[in-house]
């Protein structure tokens, strides 16, 4: 059993598992954080992720590491603030959160990008930064909002909901501005608000192009060294 565990989180596989918990906490679970049970649910899923990435990368001393300090921080402060709500402990874990996802997404892109051939799980790794990158710039929003109130265009979430509700439409209002949907439903005010709101549209449109660009020339490559190296090459 230990060499299975071990096996799915060292081999690409782990890059698809991820992937999987990813689109259950953003598109399944993420509209249910308003309630109490949600939030448990949510707090849960999350806890996951942390986790799953600090697997994900456990063949990378280094940054496996490095990671796994992140995320034990993380569940310790989401656990106190749980406990004991405040403005300082939400600002923390969405600054940590932030941080995290920044390093997981180099980290993911490290295996995407090694040498060898592009198959599912390296495109599975792939669709995962870009989702980390959407997770990321939302949790940078809450952070703003959090320290500067009034930073977008919800401020009656605040006294009504609470970080939970706005945290979801933060989270929201950053992947409509990196797949440049744009509703219009939600806007920056303050000039940190807009400038990484720029930013990330930037990213949203620069990021798919490169990836794309990058995954298909190492194909071309891998499969022209297999030519060049014939049928009766072991390599």
């Amino acid at each position: 059993m230990h060499r299975h565990v071990k096996k799915l989180w060292t081999h690409d596989v782990g890059l698809t598992v991820l992937l999987g918990m990813l689109f259950m906490q953003i598109f399944v679970l993420y509209p249910f954080e308003t309630s109490a049970v949600g939030k448990m649910v949510v707090h849960i899923s999350f806890s996951l992720i942390l986790i799953s990435g600090a697997m994900t990368v456990v063949g990378t001393p280094i940054w496996g590491r490095v990671i796994l300090v992140f995320v034990i921080l993380s569940l310790i402060s989401r656990s106190v603030s749980g406990i004991y709500p405040s403005v300082l402990l939400d600002s923390l874990n969405a600054l940590m959160a932030a941080i995290y996802f920044a390093l997981l997404i180099i980290v993911i892109l490290l295996q995407v990008f090694r040498e060898g051939p592009i198959n599912a799980h390296r495109i599975a790794g792939a669709v995962s930064v870009y989702l980390l990158i959407g997770m990321a710039w939302g949790s940078m929003y809450l952070f703003v909002d959090l320290q500067l109130p009034g930073s977008f265009s919800l401020a009656q979430i605040h006294t009504h909901t609470g970080v939970h509700s706005l945290a979801v439409k933060l989270y929201y209002f950053s992947f409509i501005t990196l797949t440049s949907v744009g509703y219009g439903d939600i806007y920056p005010i303050h000039p940190a608000a807009q400038s990484l709101t720029m930013l990330e549209a930037l990213v949203g449109q620069l990021f798919p192009a490169i990836l794309l660009a990058r995954l298909v020339s190492m194909e071309i490559e891998n499969r022209q060294d297999k030519r060049n190296r014939g049928p009766d090459d072991p390599r």
